[in-house]
C-alpha cells in the first residue's frame, strides 16, 4: 500500500528536476549571446532593406517613364534617391501612392555611391548610360544594384 501511496503522491508533486531548471537556462544563455548582438546591430539589416528599396525606386522610374511616355531622371545622393521630370529636378515626379515629391531617405549609417543621375527616356531605356551601372549601397557591408546599359533591367 505505500507503494501505492508514493506513486500518487508523484502525481501532485510535480515539477522540473535541478538539472532540467539548470540545462533550461544554460541553453537560453547560448541563445542570447548569439542573438543579441544581431538584434542590437541593425546597419546590416537596413543596408540589405534600403538596398532593396533602392531597386524597387529605380524599377518604379522606369515603369513611370514608359507609363507617362515621358523622361524620367533618378536622382541619387549620398543619403537619398528623388525622381524627377527633369536632370535639375526642378519639376518632381509622383510615388507610386501619388505622393510628390517622391524621395527615399537612407537610414543612418548607410550611404549610396556614386552620386549620379540616372535617366529613362519615354521607352524605358536608360540615357547616356556607358555601362552597366553599379550603385553601392554601403553600411554594415555593401549591396550592389545594378541597372544594365542596354535594356536598363534593374536587379
Amino acid at each position: 500500500m505505500s507503494a501505492l501511496n508514493t506513486i500518487r503522491n508523484r502525481r501532485f508533486c510535480g515539477g522540473f528536476t535541478m538539472v532540467e531548471l539548470i540545462l533550461v537556462i544554460v541553453v537560453a544563455g547560448i541563445l542570447a549571446s548569439v542573438a543579441a548582438p544581431r538584434m542590437l546591430g541593425r546597419t546590416g539589416f537596413d543596408t540589405r532593406g534600403f538596398a532593396d528599396q533602392l531597386a524597387a525606386t529605380v524599377r518604379f522610374a522606369q515603369k513611370l517613364a514608359v507609363a507617362q511616355h515621358t523622361d524620367v531622371h533618378v536622382r541619387l545622393t549620398a543619403s537619398d534617391v528623388t525622381l524627377c521630370y527633369d536632370a535639375a529636378c526642378a519639376t518632381l515626379a509622383p510615388g507610386p501612392g501619388g505622393e510628390k515629391p517622391y524621395t527615399v531617405n537612407a537610414p543612418s549609417g548607410v550611404a549610396i555611391s556614386p552620386v549620379t543621375t540616372l535617366h529613362f527616356d519615354a521607352g524605358g531605356h536608360p540615357v547616356n548610360l556607358a555601362a552597366r551601372l553599379d550603385i553601392q549601397v554601403n553600411g554594415s557591408g555593401t549591396h550592389h544594384v545594378f541597372v544594365e546599359q542596354e535594356t536598363g533591367y534593374v536587379h
